[in-house]
């Protein structure tokens, strides 16, 4: 039983009678968790209702490389409550970031509290809501930079130089200006026009520009397609975490258009037994 933890100032309980929170009172308990431990893993069976008393706690999906975040709670704050209502297996971990008081409240006492007083489910339910608009009102505001453009920005001046050469080399502009200087060089060096051409056939001194143009032009091309390779995985890793991330957003909405139907329903329950009751009266 907690006697020194005041549920009545908290969101969820506000302008609940304090008849009603008592059954919630004598069956909650505190938990201390370490920093790290885990709270409940995912695919546990619920057990309780948590109110982060005192530290921060971390909502993350186990991933194969690292465990995505994807909400936090601090001391105020509930989290557990999709077992009120489906009593299904954990769909994500919850750790204690910090060392970390929990007040756990049986699940079934949340969903006995809900069931016969409809004050409090309409309660429970508008605190829901509003967490979910908060969290529209986050996921509206997300913005999201191109890794291309953040690459670009902290490009040097070598790999820019490198750009340039790659995009040039690989350019019909580059083909037809080289051919023509082939040819005019070919030209310039025939018996036909100087009677002693600097660089007469079979242009030994033209071959010797042409490999060491190969020569220098080979690892520049492949300095800006390593640069590319790059950006490319930093491309292929940002959209695998867009995915991630949009996957759980859907997921979230999901869960909690289900949580909210179950709660009206429960509501609507609770009420006609209320007043079936006052009937009887």
């Amino acid at each position: 039983m907690l006697d020194d933890y005041p549920l009545d100032r908290l969101p969820l309980f506000r302008n609940i009678p304090a008849d009603q929170l008592e059954p919630m009172r004598v069956a909650a308990v505190r938990q201390v968790f370490s920093a790290s431990a885990a709270i409940f893993k995912q695919g546990d069976i619920p057990k309780f209702f948590y109110i982060v008393e005192d530290g921060i706690v971390d909502i993350v999906l186990p991933a194969v490389v690292d465990d995505i975040t994807v909400a936090t709670f601090e001391a105020g704050s509930f989290f557990g409550e999709l077992g009120v209502f489906d009593n299904q297996p954990r769909t994500a971990t919850a750790r204690a970031t910090v060392d970390t008081s929990l007040i756990c409240i049986p699940v079934h006492a949340m969903a006995d509290l809900i069931e016969q007083h409809p004050v409090a489910a309409r309660q429970f339910m508008s605190v829901i809501i509003e967490r979910l608009r908060g969290a529209d009102e986050m996921l509206s505001r997300l913005k999201l930079r191109n890794v291309n453009e953040i690459a670009d920005e902290k490009m040097s001046f070598g790999e820019r130089i490198a750009d340039l050469v790659a995009r040039f080399g690989g350019s019909w502009t580059f083909i037809i200006a080289f051919g023509v200087f082939l040819g005019a060089w070919m030209a310039v060096n025939t018996v036909w026009l100087l009677t002693a051409p600097p660089d007469p056939f079979p242009y030994i001194f033209l071959n010797l520009i042409l490999s060491c143009l190969a020569a220098l032009q080979a690892p520049v091309i492949m300095m800006s397609q390593n640069r590319q390779a790059s950006k490319d995985r930093l491309q292929a890793d940002q959209d695998y975490q867009v995915n991630i991330k949009a996957e759980f957003a859907i997921q979230q909405l999901h869960r909690k258009l289900d949580e909210m139907r179950a709660s009206l329903m429960q509501h609507r329950r609770a009420e006609l037994e209320h007043w079936q009751r006052a009937e009887r009266r």
